[in-house]
């Protein structure tokens, strides 16, 4: 599990480092939405099945896309863009064009029995809620205004905050 998490992290923030920061570091909210488009990755929102947030699709030869529940809130599609980037991320590192994948983003993808699952909500999390970037405004605010900060729920940032062993009063 720890090389799952290792690689996630490292692997989002390779990406970030490419695609997001700017000169004094990563800027927040990150726009997992920009960084997909830029990496040639279509994303759309759609009507999809009552308890799917999300499906990343990559058939052979095609262009990967990503589709986002258009019925879920605005932090909501923003972790699932991540999330789906994450596998897209790991599916495409061996540069093969003919890859293909289909990968829906339901209720069990939070589970944490699926090690791919891990993997692209480890990356989503490193993604949208960068470590260093957390550790230093964990300093100054509390769960609520860092969710805030960073775009995400209330939930997912104490995620990351218990994660990163970040303790709160």
């Amino acid at each position: 599990m720890q090389n799952i998490a290792a690689d996630a992290t490292r692997d989002a923030s390779q990406l970030l480092d490419r695609a997001w920061a700017g000169p004094f570091g990563v800027d927040v909210p990150v726009d997992p939405v920009s960084i997909a488009r830029s990496l040639g990755v279509d994303v759309f929102t759609a009507n999809l099945d009552m308890g799917v947030a999300g499906l990343l699709v990559k058939r052979a030869g095609q262009d990967p896309a990503i589709y986002l529940n258009a019925n879920d809130s605005e932090n909501r599609q923003r972790f699932t863009c991540a999330h789906e980037l994450g596998h897209y991320i790991r599916r495409s590192g061996n540069d093969d064009e003919g890859w293909e994948y289909v990968d829906r983003r339901d209720q069990l993808s939070s589970a944490g029995t699926d090690p791919e699952e891990r993997y692209a909500n480890g990356f989503a999390a490193q993604l949208l809620m960068p470590e260093h970037e957390v550790r230093s405004q964990a300093k100054k605010f509390d769960a609520a205004a860092l969710a805030y900060t960073f775009g995400v729920s209330l939930e997912a940032m104490n995620n990351r905050l218990a994660t990163l062993r970040i303790a709160r009063d």
